[in-house]
């Protein structure tokens, strides 16, 4: 029975026209349901993709030419075996290779991942960096990724599409035409201009950070060229100050008793001026990459559940992430504890920048001091790395790969995203002292081949197996299939439109508000609504499902009215036409009343 991704989510509140955006607000993801109970035979699974010099991977190695260490102690591998794929010749941007036979297994291969779909399936969070990625860059992006999506679809993997900004997203789908149609609308949402805040004195976000730092040879610079652009006050009373080289910043110890920093010299209004338009611009490209930082976390929330083979693929002309260790740090921690694996691709290609201004910006008339073409130059091989830093980072430290200064971006999508032709699953038993462990495989024989896997694996404490979800959870009445009445609840559901790959399911809710608890702060009704509808083949496997939560800050007038009229909402599912279950699960955040119901029905043929 062939499950679809999902279609959107809508929840509509009754009468919402005369409800203000600050009295509700809804979120929606796929559900999933909760991790198989771990056994104590699970072990540690290593995926390893072996590249030629070329990137094409390497097949017909056997167990015997692969070694790992935990922590630096050697590991026997318990379970070997090798996965082939075959990529689909006809949408592939690349040739397609003839797939070797899989080797024979050396040790019979448990099942060392629990809930894995079928290991040619994978869910894709394909991330486009709108917020700093300029149009044109991100236009080459786009075309190279709708080759990419025509191959991973067409293998069965299903895709979603997330942008930065938040301005467009797809969850994740196989339909091959809704996934194409999403990545078209996906336009760039620059902040601020690569220049900075104003062209004289030009101030990028990258001097800005060093500025603000105290780096005192860019601000000399910085200073010079907005003396030369703009003769501000103070430039003309110290001209010999202004010769390349020779211009000092005053120190504390040689202020005056007004405790100015720098002796109340006729330049104080020009440092003050670069400093304030340096804190600015930095602050401005902060905020924008700590957002970048959150969608790319959001993408990586809307994968930990997924079952099966799960990465996020970044697209991004890079951006700075200095000071933004820690997030960078938990979206690496989480993305490793969820076996997710984060790969990069700069969008930016062969980068090469010439002295001077880039053409595309208005050029001033005057003439910038020598120091500001040296600082350009001298800096741009450290400012690459600065704004790629993150992207190398997260794809080094969950295992991904990171494809850059290649302007082939056809390649890269289908090096970072397209099945290898063979996959070598690995897994030996775990350690159980709850600390984390790096990992390293490497070859046998020596060789110029590199290998792909995940970096470590958190080791879990030595524990009895986990139970079930504990009665009375969302989670365990989603998988039960008794009766809850504690909230009046009716729904209905219709089949609706038709798709490439299935049909779409509209759930209808709706739920009477008298005898739910609000919770009141100051002139506030507060209350959270959990809306869960799940398929079920008639077996019992999970097939799809979505969760939806609406969150209430209801003025005086607005409760009054949801009293008498309820709350309604509506959700879309997608499936294969074929016989389902469906269970429909809602819970209030106050006291945790819940309504919950099972319906079998069938999904038509179109």
């Amino acid at each position: 029975m062939a499950a679809v991704a999902l279609a959107a989510v809508f929840l509509s509140v009754t009468s919402a026209q005369t409800l203000g955006p600050d009295e509700v607000r809804i979120t929606s993801r796929p559900y999933f349901p909760p991790p198989a109970i771990r056994v104590e035979s699970q072990l540690v699974q290593l995926e390893v993709v072996v590249r030629d010099p070329r990137g094409r991977a390497v097949c017909g190695l056997t167990k015997e030419d692969f070694a790992v260490r935990d922590s630096g102690k050697g590991r026997e591998v318990s379970a070997f075996s090798v996965e082939v794929s075959t990529p689909a010749a006809s949408n592939s941007p690349r040739p397609a290779r003839p797939a070797p036979q899989p080797e024979t297994p050396s040790i019979a291969p448990p099942q060392i991942q629990p809930g894995r779909n079928s290991p040619n399936i994978r869910w894709i969070a394909l991330v486009f960096d709108d917020l700093n990625t300029p149009t044109a860059d991100l236009g080459r992006a786009k075309i190279a990724a709708r080759r990419f999506i025509r191959e991973a679809v067409g293998s069965g993997d299903r895709v979603g599409i997330f942008t930065t900004s938040g301005a467009k997203t797809l969850e994740f789908s196989g339909d091959t035409a809704a996934v194409l149609a999403a990545v078209a609308t996906v336009e760039s949402h620059q902040r601020a201009a690569a220049s900075g805040l104003t062209g004289c004195p030009r101030i990028t976000a990258y001097e800005a950070y060093h500025i603000v730092n105290g780096d005192v040879s860019v601000t000399q610079v910085k200073v010079e060229e907005a003396c030369r652009c703009s003769g501000a006050a103070g430039c003309d009373a110290s001209p010999e100050l202004m010769t390349p080289g020779q211009f000092t910043l005053p120190t504390s110890s040689s202020s005056g008793d007004r405790g100015d920093p720098y002796g109340g010299g006729p330049l104080v209004p020009v440092i003050v001026s670069v400093q304030s338009q340096a804190r600015q611009t930095w602050e401005q490209a902060r905020q924008a990459s700590q957002v970048t930082l959150e969608a790319i976390r959001a993408a990586l929330d809307q994968l930990r559940r997924a079952p099966g083979r799960r990465m996020v693929v970044l697209a991004s002309s890079g951006f700075l992430s200095a000071t933004l260790d820690e997030e960078q740090d938990a979206i690496i921690d989480e993305a490793v504890r969820a076996g997710v694996v984060i790969s990069s691709l700069d969008a930016k290609g062969l980068y090469a920048e010439a002295p001077g201004r880039p053409i595309d910006e208005p050029q001033e008339e005057a003439e910038l001091p020598v120091g500001s073409t040296i600082l350009q130059i001298e800096s741009l091989g450290d400012r690459l790395d600065s704004v790629d830093s993150a992207m190398a980072r997260f794809a080094e430290s969950t295992g991904g790969q990171f494809f850059r200064n290649n302007n082939d971006l056809d390649f890269g999508f289908y090096q970072l995203g397209v099945m290898p032709a063979c996959t070598y699953l690995m897994g030996f038993p775990p350690a159980e002292d709850g600390e984390y462990h790096k990992i390293k495989v490497q070859l046998s024989k020596k060789s110029r081949d590199f290998l792909e896997f995940r970096p470590g694996y958190f080791a879990r404490k030595k524990a009895p197996p986990a139970q079930p979800p504990a009665t009375g959870t969302l989670e365990a009445e989603v998988a039960g299939s008794d009766e809850r009445t504690d909230l009046r609840v009716a729904s209905s559901e219709t089949p609706g439109n038709v798709t490439s790959t299935g049909r779409q399911l509209t759930i209808r809710t709706h739920v009477e508000v008298q005898g739910v608890s609000f919770h009141t702060q100051k002139d506030r009704r507060v209350q959270k609504l959990a809306f869960v509808a799940v398929l079920f083949a008639p077996d019992g496997r999970w097939v799809v499902g979505k969760e939806a939560v609406m969150d209430l800050t209801l003025k005086p007038e607005s409760y009054e009215r949801l009293l008498k009229s309820g709350i309604s909402g509506m959700m879309t599912l997608e499936a294969a036409p074929g016989a389902y279950r469906l269970r429909i699960v809602v819970q209030e955040g106050v006291d945790g009343k819940m309504s919950a119901t099972s319906k079998e029905l069938r999904i038509p043929q179109a």
